[in-house]
């Protein structure tokens, strides 16, 4: 190969190197945000269930004790 197109092979390794990066950094960071879609979707999921259940009776607070003058 002439000195010349030794550039032009290494420019497309570099260019091949970045674009392969930049996929793999767009896919971790697609999985992170559905890992965290996730968890916010069973959090919703279980604060409907606690809604929907029949209220009970709150139970009451305890009274302070009368050792205060």
């Amino acid at each position: 190969m002439s000195g010349g197109s030794q550039y032009v092979v290494a420019a497309y390794a570099v260019i091949w190197f970045l674009v392969l990066a930049y996929v793999v950094v767009l896919g971790a960071r697609t999985a992170r945000i559905g890992r965290q879609v996730e968890a916010i979707s069973r959090m919703l999921d279980r604060r409907d269930q606690r809604q929907e259940e029949p209220d009970s009776e709150p139970e009451p607070e305890p009274e302070p004790s009368g050792d205060r003058a």
